[in-house]
């Protein structure tokens, strides 16, 4: 399957969802925060959690993280780690001059916790946007599919009198 028709289907399964149009958009949202967040590992196990316990949409809340993919990963990664950096204030080398088992450790503890806030600041704006773009979509796709079928002929419930030979 072409990456075109890729996105085609999740686009008509996305449009086809039934459900307040809120819990929709706040699983996008949750979806968008889960997948830009470094904890590419968890992010299906916490989508699928936590979609249930908030009560909000699972199918939009996975849609949601795919936002975090093989093309985006390195570029969102790094821009959390120089973000998180920044807010640690982290002016130490990042290789210290002796490199046991305890350097290691601390290395590993400080650049995690850069990458891991960087990563939490990454994501609000994002999904924030996911929230009200989400909503927006699905009311508009909701008002003209009602329009739609509003200028529909119907035919009528009760049927009309015989006209011909059998009358």
């Amino acid at each position: 399957m072409t990456l075109g028709r890729t996105i085609r289907y999740h686009w008509l399964k996305f449009k086809r969802l039934q459900g307040d149009p809120r819990k929709l958009a706040w699983g996008m949202a949750l979806g968008v925060f889960i997948g830009i967040t470094p904890t590419v590992p968890f992010h299906t196990i916490l989508a699928l959690t936590l979609a249930p316990l908030l009560r909000i949409s699972m199918v939009t809340t996975y849609l949601g993280i795919w936002v975090m993919n093989p093309l985006t990963m390195g570029p969102l990664y790094w821009a959390a780690y120089k973000v998180g950096k920044h807010l640690l204030s982290q002016s130490r080398p990042v290789i210290p001059e002796v490199l046991d088992f305890q350097a290691r450790l601390q290395i590993l503890w400080h650049n995690g916790l850069a990458l891991q806030l960087g990563g939490l600041i990454l994501a609000l704006p994002p999904a924030i946007l996911s929230y009200f773009l989400t909503l927006w979509v699905v009311q508009r796709y909701r008002r003209r599919k009602a329009r739609k079928i509003a200028r529909v002929p119907r035919l009528s419930q009760t049927p009309s009198a015989p006209t011909g030979p059998e009358a």
